[in-house]
This record gives C-alpha cells, structure tokens and sequence, in this order.
C-alpha cells in the first residue's frame, strides 16, 4: 500500500538526489491518503490526486487555504515561501472542492471527484450523479435510469432502490435501506430486494417471546412455552399458551377457541366458528370465504386468496384488481383503482381490466423490441431504431412506425441495399440492419462494427448511449457521440474524453502528444501538460506538478508542459 502510495513523488526525489544521500521530509515518507484527510490521529499524507498541501484542519488540498497558514509540513508540501495568488475561479472552472452547477458554475469534468453533477450540486461517479437527475451542462451524463438518486423509491416515483447507495430494501413508507424497517413487514418487493431473514432474531439463550427471539431453529427446540422458553417437549409445544409467533406449536392449540385468526397465529379449521379466516382476521363460514380469505389459517374458496385486499396488485404481489373494493384496474406501480392513472399507460392486463392498447404504452422509454409503442408515452411518440421513446431523431431515419409516430420520410428502409449517403437506412431491410461504413446492408461484422453507421441501422459494439470502455465494452469510435471513451466509461470529445485516461481500446480519438493534465501531475516524465485542461495557464515545476507559485514558474520549470515565467 504504502509503496504504491508513494510512486507519484519519485520525481521530486530524483530532483532532489545530489552526490550524497538526500534526507526526505516526512510527507514523502508517510502513507498516501485513501480519502482527503491528513495529519494529526489519521498519520496520512497528501498526494496530488487531493492536493499536496495538509491544511490545519487535516484535509488535502492545492489552493492558499491548504498551503498557507497552519498548513502540516509533516503531512504535505506546503513550500517554504507562501503560495502565489490563485488563478481566480468561476463559471467553467473545474470544480476544486466537489460542488458543481448552482451559484459557481463549477463543471465535474476533470475533478478528482468524478465527472458527473446531479441536481444536488455535487460531483461523482454513481448513477445518482450519471443517472436521470444529471446535468449535462455542468458534467459528462450517463443513460436514464430508474435507480432513485434521492432514497425515495415505490410507485409514488417508480424508483426502484439496488444500485442507489441507500440500501437495497424499499420500505412501506417509500424509503430505501438496509435495516429491519425497510426489509421486513411492508417491504416493497417490486422496488428493491426483502432479503431479510429471522436469523438475528433466533434465540441464543433459551429465552423467547417477550424479547422478540424466535425459538425456530434454536439449539434448545422450536417451540416458545407461555412462560417464554424454547423446547421441544409437550410442556412447550402441546399446552396451551404456546406461542406460536416465536416457534412451532403442536396443531391443537392453533386452533381458535375465539373467533380470531390470522395474526395472532391461529387457524379458523375445526373452530367453533367456522372454518375460513376473513381479510379482518376472523373465523366464519360465509362472506369469511371469499375475497382476502386468508388460506394459511383455515378454507378458502377458489381463487378467493388471489383478489387484493390491500389495494396492492400485479408483478408487486401477484394479487388482482378484478372484484376488489379498490377498483377492477392494476397501475404500473402496483395499485388497484378505476382512474385513468390505473387503467390507461402502464396498466397490467394480467392482473385486471384495462383500457384498450393502454397496457402497451411504454412507460420506461423503451419500445419496439419490448412490444411497447411510445404513442401517448411521457417520452414521446417517436421510437427510434435504437429502441428509445423520443421526440427529435427519433422520429427521423430509422424511426420505428410500427411503434409510434414517426415524419412522413422515416420510413426509408433500403430496397436495393444500399444505405448512409443516400439516407436509407437498413433497419427493417431484407439484406440486414446494419449500415457499413462503405453504405451497405447486412448483418456480419464487416457491417455491424468497426465504421458502421449507426445513423442508419443498428450496430454491434458501438455505444448507443454514451456508455462505453469499461462499462459496458462499447466503443465510441462511430457513435456520434464523441470518439473518446473517457477514464469514467462515457463518450465524447473534450479533453477530459481524449486525454489523460482516454481509453484507447474504446475509442479513435485518444490525443497522443500534449495531453492536458486531469491530476496535476505533468513534464517529461509523465507526458502531460498543464496547458489545456483543468489546470490551463499554469506552470510545471521541476517536481512534475502544475501550480502558480514560483516553485513552479521559476527555475527549473519545464517549458513545453506549460508557462514559465
């Protein structure tokens, strides 16, 4: 860890070797700091990724309110003199401490904080930051997606929790996380994962009910006795008082001797009462039988077990609409009613009665391949050859009528194979889907990858949503999108795309000479100039780090990697 840590000051040590041994100061020995902080109890140094000074209240930084007053030596160059003025920020500026759009104006591209800005304000790398709630003024954006970025999730916002940094449970009350509140009773199965199991709940100690511990799968017996101890004897699991919420009982005492059933554990078969356990918890024989009979605790009619009884419905629970009090229709979000939110876009056939075609309307952006139309979508009415709802190009070449709306020309599939040039596209032609880059039909790899043109067709490998290198394997070389896949996976063509970290396998137009610094770092050694990105209008210093001070500008400055004085 630490020797890894501390390659990226070997050129400020070479600079700094004479004839004899040179003594090196503490912050060029100590471990690399993992997260920004510094100095004092964390005994990290800073590095240039957070900045080489250590202010006095223990946090990595590059500008005077790190390298001057109080700031560590121990912990990071703070340079004998006091630092230069700082090269003034505002609009454009790349973000030095994180936050980004708003009042500053600050942009993500190129911080070391990822190249992303939400709505919030702040820069990053998660699909809170890439995701739906991205603005692309102020940051490279990734694909839509229907991870919540707040922590609100269910069918109020259709947000579902995995992959949100929240938890992965979305609670009754519409919130992601990873406790019992969230992932036990409530939890919302269709928004999130309900993985949570009794096991911290098994007892450990003998000792059951009144504590909340279930005796279920204890080294003392599964059943809780009355007076709240695990065994597995008649005198736990026979007489009366059994618990049966903290264990197993014998069949005879769960049976009802007052009329009650359900949640208190007890079953309405052989009762006094009848032998059906209703929606409300009690023991009948009439209405007790039909809809939201309860079939673990006692008989049932058929089917009845299957109407909602809660207002909840579809792929959510498996329930039905159909004879509910709620209302015959099933929403995309799992509600039963007789609104047009339930029974028009989004609506589950399978699950109740819904307006004609209104179940096929796309309700995520998707359409075509999936069977979903965009007509009457919030999207928009076009579907693009790609597959996505819309309303600009995707009602231009490509545009799928079967399921939209599209302009009066788009449907100008190649009749005789032939495709770019002369705006014929080949999707939905019968020589192939693909246009080559020579403005041909077909379907091999000499039409679907390298130069083929996704404006005309579809393509295999080439990023169709800005994503690529890493994140998905895409290239972005042809997509339109930019030719540069950046460190991050996202297609493009500025600096922070096409130069430090441009991923070349990803990509044909990753800059090979005066590649602009995303890190600081820069000269001979590193290949990377100061000039041109986030560090623009600096100075390399001898020690291969951009910056403004006369360390940096004065002698030893390497010319050609940025200004000298």
């Amino acid at each position: 860890m630490k020797a890894a840590g501390l390659f990226w000051f070997l050129p400020a040590l070479i600079a700094a070797q004479s004839l004899t041994t040179a003594t090196l100061s503490p912050w060029q020995t100590g471990e690399v700091t993992p997260d920004g902080t510094c100095g004092g109890s964390t005994g990290f140094v800073c590095s240039p990724v957070w900045g080489a000074c250590c202010s006095k209240d223990g946090k990595c930084g590059r500008s005077s309110k790190f390298c001057g007053e109080g700031c560590q030596s121990i912990a990071g160059n703070c340079n004998a003199a006091a630092p230069a003025p700082e090269v003034p920020l505002g609009p454009g500026s790349v973000s030095p401490d994180g936050s980004c759009g708003g009042t500053n104006k600050f942009v993500c591209d190129g911080s070391a904080f990822g190249g992303c800005c939400s709505t919030q304000g702040w820069c990053g790398n998660s699909t809170a930051h890439c995701g739906n709630n991205c603005t692309p003024d102020f940051g490279t954006c990734g694909p839509p997606s229907n991870i919540t970025f707040d922590g609100e999730c269910g069918p109020v916002n259709g947000k579902i929790c995995p992959g949100s940094g929240f938890g992965d449970c979305c609670s009754s009350a519409g919130w992601c996380g990873d406790k019992d509140d969230f992932c036990g009773a409530g939890c919302q199965s269709g928004f999130g994962n309900c993985t949570l199991t009794d096991g911290a709940n098994i007892s450990t100690d003998g000792s059951c009910g009144k504590n909340g511990k279930t005796c279920k799968g204890s080294k003392w017996g599964d059943c809780c006795s009355a007076d709240g101890y695990c065994g597995k004897t008649d005198d736990f699991c026979a007489v009366a008082g059994c618990q049966p919420k903290f264990g197993v009982c014998a069949a005879e005492t769960d049976v009802s001797t007052d009329g009650f059933c359900g949640k208190n554990g007890k079953t309405c078969k052989g009762s006094t009462y009848g032998d059906c356990c209703s929606a409300q918890g009690y023991c009948g024989k009439t209405t007790h039988c039909d809809a939201g009979c309860q079939p673990s605790f006692g008989t049932c009619k058929a089917d009845s077990d299957k109407v909602s009884t809660d207002g909840r419905c579809g792929s959510f629970n498996g329930k039905t609409c159909k004879g509910s009090t709620f209302g015959d229709c099933c929403s995309v979000g799992g509600w039963c009613g007789d609104k047009k939110d339930h029974c028009d876009a989004g609506c589950q056939s399978k699950f109740g009665t819904c307006n004609s075609e209104a179940s096929n309307i796309s309700t995520d952006g998707f359409c075509g391949k999936n069977g979903k139309t965009c007509k009457g979508s919030t999207y928009g009415d076009c579907c693009s050859a790609q597959g996505y709802c819309g309303k600009t190009t995707h009602c231009d070449a490509g545009c799928q009528p079967a399921y939209g709306t599209c302009k009066a020309d788009s449907s100008n599939v190649s009749t005789d194979g032939s495709c770019g040039k002369n705006g014929k596209t080949c999707k939905g032609s019968t020589f192939g889907d693909c246009c080559s880059q020579h403005g041909y039909c077909g379907n091999g790899d000499d039409f679907c990858r390298i130069g083929c043109q996704l404006a005309y067709g579809l393509c295999t490998g080439i990023s169709a949503d800005s994503e690529c290198g890493s994140r998905n394997g895409k290239t972005c070389a042809g997509s339109g999108l930019g030719n540069c896949c950046s460190s991050n996976g996202f297609c493009g063509s500025t600096a922070s795309h096409c130069g430090q970290g441009c991923q070349k396998g990803a990509s044909s137009g990753c800059l090979t000479k005066d590649i602009p610094s995303l890190d600081s770092t820069c000269g001979s050694k590193v290949g990377l100039t100061c000039a041109g990105g986030p560090f623009n209008g600096q100075c390399c210093g001898s020690t291969g780090f951009c910056g403004t001070t006369s360390t940096h500008c004065g002698t030893g400055c390497q010319k050609g990697f940025g200004r000298c004085n």
